[in-house]
């Protein structure tokens, strides 16, 4: 009878540690998970900020693409301006003797005063 009143005590002590073990475990879980609550929800702040950079970084693409097209419509608009420009002139000077000579050193400085500069 003595050893059934010690198996008793013996499986209340087993039944307690093991209340004490599975307590401190649910205390440990539970820290875990509010942490992990607590960095889910920064990752989703952090994803929603990142998905307003894209949606900005695309908007700016956009942008320069436009600009860009533009950009080298008026670059070939002016190309073609100059080469219009200069066939007229060949043109223009052609038959010209006094195109033929070539222009006074003096004029030459006057048109360019910045060449001597080394600008």
């Amino acid at each position: 009878m003595k050893w059934l009143s010690m198996l008793r005590i013996s499986v209340l002590l087993g039944l307690l540690v093991t209340a004490l073990v599975l307590a401190i475990s649910t205390s440990v879980l539970t820290k875990r998970l509010e942490v992990t609550k607590l960095q889910n929800e920064q990752q989703l702040k952090d994803l929603a900020q990142q998905a307003g950079v894209i949606v900005t970084l695309q908007t700016q693409d956009a942008q320069n693409r436009v600009l860009l097209t533009r950009q080298l419509l008026q670059e070939r608009q002016l190309r073609q301006q100059a080469s219009d420009n200069e066939r007229k002139y060949k043109d223009a000077i052609k038959n010209d003797e006094c195109a033929a000579r070539d222009m006074p050193s003096a004029v030459i400085e006057l048109l360019q005063p910045l060449s001597t500069n080394g600008t």
